[in-house]
């Protein structure tokens, strides 16, 4: 029974940590920075899908701030503070191609005054065109309110508001335009089918050809510090609660494999324990030859330190001087190798042949 309500209790805390995640990453999540990721009313994945069945690929700038070969277009919704380096990027980005749709509650610094933007006091967002300069809008409105433009003589009006001032602005940058849009509600999910917003969304997905790209570095994505860190995103805040969640339970779960045993500092090996190890290795890989060979040449070595001649004196010469100044070593020696020789797998005939080497290479050991 205690297994059992182990088990139980770590499927309820999963059970929660999906919950949990489901919780961060709902359809009704707000989205104030109004992410192509959100699903909730201030989010723009509908409008990424939009794109997507207009016939032009989305993409997300979010790790690095890349952004796509032109023609292509690029949605910036409320980013967060762009550094002079960023603007001078996006500013060539334009120049050369590029069509920029700047949606924002709050202008940011560098992209006004890299695109000459100024706002004025707020008003209720509803705003109708005059003269259509996009087909089908006539009308848009959401349920905020926004800060219109005032537009210099470089900038055509799209659409004005009721009460004055643009809400939608145009201005042509080299081969590229731009175009700033001052309440971003109007094309998000809550919103995109109130009124004309929807065609509305649909004239600036299809104004340029190519792929449509949503700026999501400048939303926290990039992997940096900061106001950029993605622990602080919905998924994110999902995945600690359920890496919480998942180390209680298996901390609750967890169980010894048996009693602690203490680390203690052991004694050095002897040399007969050494001797024993190296002697079970070359039993169990066949090495007689290999011991006899290594045996052989100590004894030889032993012989000639004995005689007066160097450790790398030649075989030949250590049996004639051997035969000369030792003649019963050198038949001891010459009956002990021959003895190991024919030891075969014998290992009692193999252990004779290494004592009797061993008594010649030192025969003060035995005594």
């Amino acid at each position: 029974m205690r297994g059992r309500s182990g088990w139980l209790l770590l499927a309820v805390l999963c059970v929660v940590a999906g919950a949990l995640i489901l919780a961060q990453n709902g359809s009704n999540s707000d989205s104030p920075e109004h992410s192509s990721f959100s699903d909730g009313p201030n989010g723009t994945s509908a409008l990424s899908q939009f794109a997507a069945r207009l016939g032009h690929p989305p993409q997300t700038v979010q790790l690095t701030f890349s952004l796509p070969a032109p023609p292509a277009t690029l949605f910036v919704f409320n980013p967060t503070a762009y550094t002079a380096a960023e603007t001078s990027t996006l500013d060539r980005w334009v120049r050369s191609g590029g069509t920029l749709i700047y949606a924002a509650d709050r202008l940011d610094t560098h992209l006004a005054l890299a695109f000459g933007l100024t706002s004025s006091n707020p008003v209720p967002a509803e705003a109708s065109v005059g003269n259509p300069a996009l087909p089908g809008v006539n009308r848009v409105t959401d349920n905020g309110v926004a800060e219109p433009f005032r537009a210099t003589a470089d900038q055509a009006v799209l659409i004005r508001y009721l009460q004055g001032g643009a809400l939608l602005l145009e201005e042509q940058l080299g081969q590229g335009r731009v175009l700033a849009l001052a309440a971003p509600e109007l094309i998000c999910n809550g919103w995109l089918e109130t009124a004309d917003n929807g065609r509305l969304a649909a004239d600036l997905i299809t104004m340029t050809p190519g792929p449509v790209a949503f700026d999501e570095y400048h939303h926290g994505l990039s992997g940096s510090g900061g106001s950029r860190d993605w622990t602080s995103q919905p998924l994110g805040l999902g995945l600690g609660w359920a890496v919480l969640t998942i180390f209680v339970g298996l901390l609750f779960r967890g169980r010894a494999f048996g009693p602690r045993l203490r680390y203690g500092r052991g004694s050095g090996r002897s040399a007969a324990e050494y001797a024993a190890a190296v002697g079970h290795l070359l039993r169990q890989s066949g090495g007689r030859s290999l011991a006899l060979q290594v045996l052989s040449e100590a004894t030889r070595r032993s012989l000639a330190a004995r005689l007066g001649l160097g450790r790398d004196a030649p075989l030949t010469r250590l049996d004639e001087v051997l035969a000369r100044r030792a003649p019963e070593i050198a038949e001891q020696y010459q009956g002990a190798a021959e003895e190991a020789l024919h030891a075969g797998e014998s290992e009692p005939a193999l252990l004779a042949a290494a004592r009797r080497l061993h008594d010649l290479a030192y025969p003060m050991a035995r005594k």
